[in-house]
């Protein structure tokens, strides 16, 4: 069981970005491509179960997600523990949003067919509160139920934070949303140790006290700049995984890989989307 403190400096800069939703991206939000794959998962499912409505859980409050085309009576619910991201991201009634640890749901085992998340794996930590994760939803979905998952996953070479602001001020990254990933991984020396969102925050002021000369000098909008302030005093940390490690986890709790999707978008191959099957208890 997490500490307290822990659980609080995880979830600490949620607040914030709630009130910034709008300003984030790709590859920090799905693009359409990323929700192909998605759909793809989410229509092969139904296919496979001709006439039975699917019971859905989304891990956090991913507008993109919820517009899915879920079958019209499908049990749709999400999961987040942030009460200022369903009020501000969530786009269906709250009532269906579980306030609550992902590891830690209240819901009854092999309840659920598909679950999906974008991105969220590396809010945990590696291994123990990520294989928490793939343990927890091997109980509540039922067997041949779907995990889907977008990754961040780090670079096969990893590059230092020193390049990362050098490429930054040589205009080769586009936005706030490809440098938090870029650098973030950068500073991320493993999976366990992870990276303090604080620390983030501190080498890309190192690149300047002025965030108004910053923009201008990159030629982004300073408000996009500024969502960065959200990691300034967060002690939060992300847990960047391989595809490789992630594998291993979900197998190791009972999950088969079925399919990997990697995009053709700038970074995409840090942003691959897997789908994983629950075993059944004979092949588990």
């Amino acid at each position: 069981m997490q500490s307290m403190e822990k659980v609080e400096a995880q979830a600490g800069q949620w607040p914030r970005v709630a009130s910034v939703w709008k300003q984030l991206g790709p590859p920090l939000r799905p693009s359409q491509e990323d929700l192909a794959h998605f759909r793809r998962a989410l229509s092969g499912w139904c296919a496979r179960h001709a006439g039975k409505d699917p019971r859905g859980l989304i891990l956090g409050v991913t507008p993109e997600l919820y517009h899915l085309p879920w079958p019209d009576r499908s049990r749709l619910m999400a999961a987040d523990r942030t009460p200022e991201m369903v009020a501000h991201v969530w786009p269906g009634d709250a009532a269906n949003v579980q306030l609550a640890d992902w590891r830690e749901l209240a819901l009854p085992q092999a309840s659920l067919d598909i679950v999906m998340c974008d991105g969220g794996l590396h809010l945990l930590d590696y291994p123990a509160g990520q294989a928490r994760l793939f343990e927890g939803l091997s109980r509540l979905l039922a067997p041949g139920g779907l995990f889907v998952i977008r990754l961040f996953v780090p670079p096969p070479v990893r590059e230092t934070p020193q390049q990362v602001q050098a490429a930054l001020l040589a205009g080769e990254i586009p936005d706030l949303n490809c440098l938090k990933l870029r650098l973030g991984m950068a500073l991320q020396q493993d999976a366990a140790e992870g990276v303090a969102l604080g620390t983030v925050w501190r080498t890309l002021r190192q690149v300047s006290q002025d965030w108004a000369e910053l923009a201008e000098r990159l030629g982004w909008p300073l408000a996009h700049l500024q969502v960065i302030d959200a990691y300034r005093d967060s002690a939060a940390r992300y847990h960047f995984v391989t595809v490789e490690e992630a594998v291993a986890l979900a197998a190791g709790n009972g999950f088969e890989l079925q399919e990997i999707d990697t995009p053709s978008y700038r970074m995409g191959g840090q942003c691959p989307t897997l789908a994983f099957r629950r075993l059944d208890a004979r092949t588990a």
